[in-house]
């Protein structure tokens, strides 16, 4: 028979695999829908302007922070689900390293779109 807590950690170890994999797919989507959007500029004009540069890093680095939020969210489920000191250090680690990503991101974000 299982143990409530097993039980919780065979339902949710899934579910944190199911969340990070959304957060790649919106990595990959923004990285994608730049790389198309980066193209039928090329196509269009032989020459991008610096606007047209910002927009498109604007449009890619929104889903990466998004993507990096989510995948917070799922590493935080997994160190709950499995609370050893190594799991919360590595956590720590994790949230503090892309936390600090988010913020020049989005503080870069914030730049460009004001320079739109």
């Amino acid at each position: 028979m299982f143990h409530f807590e097993e039980m919780i950690i065979s339902i949710f170890t899934p579910i944190t695999e199911i969340i990070d994999l959304v957060a790649i797919l919106f990595i990959l989507w923004g990285f994608i829908k730049a790389m198309f959007d980066y193209a039928a500029l090329r196509i269009k004009n032989k020459k991008l302007s610096s606007t047209d540069i910002r927009s498109i890093r604007c449009y890619m680095g929104t889903y990466l922070l998004l993507g990096l939020e989510i995948m917070i969210v799922a590493d935080i489920i997994k160190t709950v689900l499995n609370q050893t000191r190594e799991e919360l250090i590595f956590l720590g680690g994790i949230v503090v390293i892309r936390t600090i990503l988010s913020y020049f991101l989005n503080k870069e974000i914030e730049e460009m779109e004001s320079g739109l």
